[in-house]
C-alpha cells in the first residue's frame, strides 16, 4: 500500500507540472487548516521558536485557488514566524501554485509533509483520502462507513463506533481482503456495539487472525450469539502470554467455545 499511495500521489504531481512563482504575500490572506493538513501543534511551533535558522525561511508553498490562498506546506512556520514577530502579521515569502484542484493540493501536501518526516501515519492516511489518489485506503474507509463506524485519523472523541488504530486497521484489510474485513466489522458491530474497548488495536489485530483463521468454520450469527456476553475488557484483562494478536484470537476463540457445543480448534501459530 505504502509504494501505491507514493506512486498515486506523484502521479498526480508528475502531471501538473506548474513550477510556481515567487511572491511577497502579507500572512494575513493565507489559509491553513484544510481537511487534509494536520493541525498546527504548538510543541512544534515551540521548537521552531527554539531551534530557529535561516534555513526555515524558505518559501512557503501556497496554492493559489477559488481566490484563496492556501498554505499547502509551511504552517508550522508560518505559526513561528508571526510568534516572533509579536502576534503581528508580517509579509512572508511564498512559493505559489495556480490551477491546482484541491486533490493535487492534497498529494502535494502529503508528499512534501512525508519528505519532511513530521507527518504521522495517521495525518498521511488522511491527506491521502483527501487526495483521493490510492484506491486501497478509500476502499477501507466505504467498507467502515458503510459498517456504521468512523475513522478517527484526526481528533478522536471517544464515542461509539470511532475506530481510531490506523496500522491495525490495513492491516486487517490487507489479511482478510475486502469482503473479509467488511465481515469482521459487521461480527464486531454486532457483538459489541462500537464501545471503544472493542476498537483497540491488539483487539482489532486478534479478531483478524481469529477470523483468518476460522472464516469457514463459524456463521455470523452464532459468533454474535456466543459472544455479546463477553465484555471485550475481559478479553483484554485475560491475554498475557503470545504475541497480541494471538493472545486475542485465543480469547476470542475460548469464548466462543464456551457458549456452544461445537468447539473450534486452536490453530494459531506461536
Amino acid at each position: 500500500m505504502k509504494n501505491n499511495i507514493e506512486h498515486n500521489g506523484q502521479g498526480i504531481l508528475d502531471r501538473f507540472s506548474n513550477p510556481g512563482k515567487i511572491q511577497l504575500i502579507y500572512s494575513k490572506h493565507l489559509h491553513s487548516g484544510l481537511p487534509y493538513q494536520r493541525p498546527v501543534r504548538q510543541a512544534h511551533v515551540n521548537r521552531l521558536i527554539r531551534k530557529w535558522d535561516p534555513k526555515y525561511l524558505t518559501p512557503i508553498e501556497v496554492s493559489y485557488r477559488d481566490g484563496k490562498y492556501n498554505i499547502v506546506n509551511g504552517q508550522h512556520r508560518l505559526a513561528a514566524m508571526r510568534r516572533m514577530n509579536g502576534g503581528e502579521d508580517l509579509v512572508a515569502r511564498c512559493l505559489v501554485y495556480t490551477g491546482m484542484t484541491y486533490e493535487q493540493e492534497a498529494a502535494m501536501y502529503y508528499l512534501l509533509d512525508k519528505t519532511s518526516g513530521h507527518l504521522k501515519l495517521a495525518n498521511a492516511i488522511k491527506a491521502l483520502l483527501e487526495s483521493g489518489t490510492d484506491p486501497e485506503i478509500i476502499d477501507i474507509r466505504q467498507r467502515i462507513e458503510r459498517e456504521g463506524f468512523t475513522w478517527a485519523l484526526d481528533k478522536p472523541t471517544g464515542v461509539a463506533y470511532e475506530i481510531k488504530p490506523v496500522r491495525a486497521v490495513i492491516g486487517a484489510y490487507q489479511k482478510l481482503g475486502g469482503p473479509g474485513f467488511s465481515r469482521m466489522l459487521g461480527l464486531m458491530a454486532g457483538t459489541w456495539h462500537g464501545t471503544q474497548t472493542s476498537l483497540k488495536s491488539d483487539m482489532i489485530s486478534g479478531m483478524t487472525l481469529f477470523l483468518k483463521t476460522h472464516e469457514n468454520e463459524l456463521t455470523d450469527h452464532e459468533f454474535i450469539r456466543r459472544l455479546s456476553e463477553t465484555d471485550p475488557a475481559e478479553i483484554a484483562q485475560l491475554t498475557h502470554v503470545d504475541r497480541p494478536a494471538v493472545r486475542y484470537a485465543r480469547l476470542i476463540r475460548k469464548k466462543y467455545n464456551e457458549q456452544g457445543a461445537k468447539m473450534l480448534p486452536d490453530r494459531f501459530k506461536k
